[in-house]
């Protein structure tokens, strides 16, 4: 039985890193008693799969991970004892079944919803700086990589849309994943750079994601909606 679950990562949890949060998920299945099922080889371990990394800081409201079981079990039943197990601000809210060659998370996602606590330096038209920016035809910034060096990048192609939610409050929903990822502290420096500074980077606490995608055609659906998923499973 392969499952694709949603959960949440809530403030309490923010500062712990995603290594720690996948060995968190591995100790509270053993605990809660399910029928995971191990890799063959020297080292066995869980099949078990998470959605594109969180940074430390940040909190997550839909993020995802692919499981796979021994045995059919009721997602009721799954989701009750793992809740009961997890610690304090994590949350699994949602299952389905998945077919065993569905692809991965890391395959599927490519898009994420961010929200912004913003800073700026004067008072100004939050509207009308967002609108200009997202009109920019190129929006470069240089990527700096460690181990590596650094390279520019054109972010306008990888936001898709922007908005002011209230007064020094914004959203972007901005390409992630292996065809085009956009870190979510990028948006906020190009945004510095384009404004000349009326815009103040923020730090990591001051923005949580709101959840992951999968962008076909312009709309953006969970990675749980049977719509995105291979035929066989919707016709199974």
């Amino acid at each position: 039985m392969y499952i694709r679950a949603e959960y949440r990562k809530d403030d309490q949890l923010k500062y712990i890193s995603h290594l720690e949060l996948m060995n968190t998920f591995r100790r509270t299945f053993r605990r809660a008693g399910l029928p995971v099922a191990y890799s063959q080889g020297y080292n066995p371990h869980i099949i078990f799969s998470m959605s594109q990394p969180l940074p430390v800081g940040m909190v997550g409201y839909n993020e995802y991970f692919d499981l796979e079981l021994k045995e059919k079990i009721s997602f009721t039943k799954i989701k009750k004892e793992v809740n009961k197990k997890l610690p304090f601000g994590l949350k699994v809210s949602e299952m389905i079944e998945i077919h065993e060659k569905e692809k991965s998370l890391q395959a599927i996602v490519n898009t994420a919803r961010y929200r912004y606590e913003m800073s700026f330096r004067d008072e100004l038209n939050q509207q009308k700086v967002l609108e200009n920016f997202l009109s920019e035809k190129e929006i470069e910034i240089t990527r700096f990589r460690r181990n590596k060096d650094d390279r520019m990048i054109d972010l306008a192609p990888m936001i898709y849309n922007g908005r002011v939610l209230k007064d020094d409050v914004w959203e972007f929903t901005i390409s992630t994943g292996s065809s085009g990822n956009v870190r979510p502290q990028e948006v906020i420096r190009a945004l510095k750079i384009k404004t000349d500074g009326l815009v103040k980077e923020i730090p990591l606490v001051n923005i949580e994601r709101l959840g992951l995608y999968v962008r076909e055609e312009g709309k953006l659906y969970k990675p749980t909606n049977k719509d995105v998923l291979k035929k066989e499973v919707r016709e199974k």
